[in-house]
C-alpha cells in the first residue's frame, strides 16, 4: 500500500495507506442511514486527521459487509494515535481494526491487520 507518486503531486513519495475497516450492519452496503452517517463521521475524522497535522483522509470504499476508510501520512503510528480515540467512541466502529503494510524479517510486505 506504499504510494507510488508522480513528482507532479505534492505529498512526498514516502506517505504510506492506512485502511480502517468498519463492519456494516448487512453483508453487503450496510443501510441507508448508516452510509450517511459514515460519510458525516469520515469529514469529522478528516477534519482531525488534517488539524493533527497527520496525514489526511482520501475517500472509502463500501462492500461485501465493510466500509473500508483510506487515510494516508508519512507517520502511520502518529496517524493511528490521533484516529483511535476518535474510532472508539464512535458506535459505528464496534469491531474495527487498522491495516497497513508493513515490512517482514524476510524484506517483503505484509499486512498487518491491528484492532483498534
Amino acid at each position: 500500500m506504499q504510494r507510488d507518486l508522480d513528482d507532479d503531486d505534492e505529498a512526498p513519495a514516502s506517505e504510506q495507506d492506512l485502511l480502517v475497516v468498519l463492519r456494516l450492519s448487512n453483508r453487503l452496503m450496510g443501510t441507508n442511514q448508516e452510509r450517511m452517517d459514515l460519510d458525516a463521521f469520515a469529514d469529522e475524522l478528516d477534519v482531525e486527521v488534517t488539524n493533527a497535522g497527520v496525514g489526511e483522509y482520501d475517500g472509502n470504499e463500501l462492500g461485501a459487509g465493510e466500509c473500508t476508510l483510506f487515510f494516508c501520512g508519512s507517520n502511520l503510528d502518529a496517524l493511528q494515535s490521533v484516529l483511535r480515540p476518535l474510532l472508539k467512541r464512535s458506535p459505528l466502529c464496534r469491531g474495527a481494526h487498522f491495516v497497513r503494510m508493513v515490512t517482514g524479517a524476510d524484506g517483503k510486505p505484509n499486512l498487518q491487520r491491528t484492532p483498534l
